[in-house]
């Protein structure tokens, strides 16, 4: 499964702008996490962000929203629901806004295939 997780997301880890692409349980947990950039800063991050997923999700489903957004210095940071118990998380360099709209078609289509393949193994 986690070869198929890896296929699907494949169209943003190989996005040159986003930093992060992360799929985590809504306790926190990895499943899938891919760092382009190794910094302290991205690191450090990426520590605080897995005390952070539950209450981001408890916003997305309580308010409606369909994504969580904050902005750390010049990193973005993206949480979307793919599921009740599952998170992607992107990081994306802030200042390279070119190609936003292909980022956010290839979203859109990563979360629907994760949640097809998440339907199916339930």
């Amino acid at each position: 499964m986690l070869l198929e997780i890896s296929e699907i997301l494949s169209p943003l880890t190989d996005d040159p702008i986003i930093k992060v692409t992360a799929l985590y349980r809504i306790d926190g947990v990895p499943i899938f996490a891919k760092v382009s950039e190794r910094s302290g800063r991205i690191l450090n991050l990426l520590y605080w962000l897995e005390n952070q997923i539950k209450s981001s999700l408890y916003y997305i489903f309580t308010k409606m929203l369909d994504e969580v957004s904050f902005t750390y210095y010049n990193t973005e940071v993206r949480m979307f629901a793919v599921s009740r118990t599952l998170v992607l998380v992107l990081m994306i360099e802030s200042e390279d806004c070119s190609s936003r709209y292909k980022l956010d078609i290839d979203v859109e289509n990563v979360i629907n295939c994760l949640r097809e393949l998440v339907e199916w193994r339930d």
